[in-house]
């Protein structure tokens, strides 16, 4: 059986010598900066919290210390308060904080039949911004093959249609505040193209998708990089002069036996945008020497995944087969991120009372 493993980890990589990769412009290296992990260990809490929707009776709109059962809510600071919930095609919390001066959307990841007929609508369909159809003042995406996800995008105005208002509100209201748009699994598929379509519109927003299939064409995608300047900031990165993930990026973040950022499949047409935070630690805790920053998006990458991911059935099949149903892999970012749970004991975040919105 090993030798068979071998044999096959052989031909995927003579398959990824001889296929044409993107070219890259930098080479992985470690996160060394603290408060940059802070950061990815803030809004996977706040996925958690989107993970409430469905648990703990709900999550209700008001001081997230009293929105929820949870003891996500429970633990939370006490001047975060949950604005509105769309709890429709897609689900979603979003929340404001006076002390870190933040507006936060956090979509939560698969829970229904009809999240997981979305996430099998993998056909690729033209893309037209939500704010081109409504006739608001959106950025022009003059791209040939522009194609997206059909039910991501499905969701994603759904989103809209609910919660368009409330987003023009906050902004109107909190002109200085940082907007961040997350979300696990769905949710991070969710998250980088209801990201696009803000940014589109001007809210400037940083995402930063978690365990996130593929949503966009190549074409599409490399287009996307440019709006978002993924190139310089992870040269930034590399360079420690950013301390914190900042409006206008993109922040992918993927763990090493993970294969739904994998699908779909560069062959089926889909290409990731963003800069790629990868852990490779399997299991919890997951510190800040766990995570190598990779950049833009390398097919290699992929291949990469799925043949370690082959390699380790036939190594340790009854180790793959248990992670697999508890999918410690895919929930494992930091925290069990599909738990309403232990945001205070994740992040110990502290925040001082301060006025409703």
């Amino acid at each position: 059986m090993k030798s068979f493993a071998t044999f096959f980890l052989f031909l995927l990589a003579t398959f990824v010598n001889s296929s044409p990769l993107t070219k890259r412009d930098t080479s992985p290296f470690e996160l060394e900066n603290s408060s940059l992990y802070r950061d990815l260990l803030q809004y996977s809490a706040y996925c958690g919290v989107s993970y409430c929707i469905t648990t703990f009776d709900g999550v209700q709109t008001g001081r997230l210390n009293d929105a929820c059962r949870g003891v996500d809510c429970a633990n939370a600071p006490s001047d975060i308060y949950v604005v509105d919930v769309v709890d429709e095609v897609a689900h979603a919390v979003i929340m404001v904080q006076k002390s870190t001066k933040e507006i936060v959307i956090a979509f939560q990841g698969s829970s229904t039949l009809l999240d997981w007929i979305l996430d099998f609508s993998f056909i690729p369909i033209d893309f037209q911004s939500y704010g081109s159809s409504k006739g608001l003042d959106t950025t022009t995406v003059d791209v040939k093959d522009a194609k997206v996800h059909a039910g991501f995008k499905v969701a994603s105005q759904n989103f809209f249609d609910y919660s368009i208002q409330v987003l023009e509100h906050l902004r109107a209201k909190y002109p200085g505040f940082k907007l961040v748009v997350t979300g696990h699994s769905l949710g991070g598929a969710l998250a980088s193209l209801v990201g696009l379509e803000l940014n589109l519109m001007g809210y400037n927003p940083a995402i930063i998708s978690f365990a996130g299939p593929k949503v966009f064409s190549p074409s599409l995608a490399s287009w996307v990089d440019k709006q978002f300047n993924t190139n310089g900031y992870v040269a930034q990165l590399e360079s420690q002069s950013v301390s914190t993930i900042t409006p206008g990026t993109y922040t992918r973040v993927t763990h090493i036996r993970d294969i739904v950022p994998c699908v779909p499949l560069v062959a089926m047409g889909y290409r990731h945008a963003g800069s790629e935070f990868y852990i490779n630690e399997p299991y919890l805790p997951q510190n800040m020497d766990s995570v190598v920053i990779r950049g833009e998006f390398h097919e290699s990458y992929e291949l990469r995944t799925l043949g370690s991911v082959v390699a380790r059935v036939f190594y340790d099949l009854p180790g793959t087969l248990r992670d697999f149903v508890v999918l410690t892999s895919h929930n494992y970012y930091f925290r069990v991120v599909t738990q309403c749970n232990g945001l205070m004991e994740i992040i110990g975040l502290d925040g001082g009372p301060s006025d409703r919105f």
